[in-house]
């Protein structure tokens, strides 16, 4: 009896966690824009490994979503110069799943994205990267198609 209840737990457990899972598309070819003269450009990529590997999550700034992520993925954001805050957790900005860049038109910026494993789930862990460390994963990620929610929020190769 007791088997069979920690079994019934861990079923509803695991329906819970791929429930809330982001969804993810990918495109059938990679997208690897530069930087434009009026916009900066920043690439978000998932480095691999089992830990945390079946965990998906958005990306979010001001409460919108700007992107999904997987394991072994990527996607970019064109943005205006300034202050930007990406989150995973839009409740709580000021934790460990949240990154703030100031960045400057026609330059290109890199975010690393690793995930610590918890109990339930895992933790999305941003960290700026330079170009040259960045490379050694980003060409082999996979490129996550924009949502179609909102795509003016997003970059221009999205797919129809």
């Amino acid at each position: 009896m007791k088997k069979r209840l920690i079994n019934i737990l861990t079923s509803l457990i695991m329906i819970l966690i791929i429930s809330a899972c982001a969804p993810v598309d990918y495109s059938k070819e990679a997208v690897f824009p530069e930087a434009k003269p009026d916009q900066a450009l920043i690439y978000f990529y998932r480095s691999p490994g089992f830990i945390g590997s079946t965990y998906r999550f958005n990306v979010y700034e001001n409460k919108q979503v700007v992107g999904a992520m997987s394991q072994n993925s990527y996607f970019y954001l064109l943005v205006d110069p300034g202050q930007h805050i990406f989150v995973t957790d839009v409740r709580n900005v000021e934790n460990k799943s949240s990154i703030a860049l100031n960045v400057q038109s026609g330059k290109t910026y890199y975010v690393k994205v690793d995930v610590e494993y918890e109990v339930i789930g895992g933790t999305a862990v941003f960290s700026e990267v330079d170009e040259s460390e960045a490379m050694t994963l980003l060409p082999s990620r996979m490129y996550v198609v924009p949502a179609k929610i909102n795509p003016s929020t997003y970059n221009v190769h999205a797919e129809q």
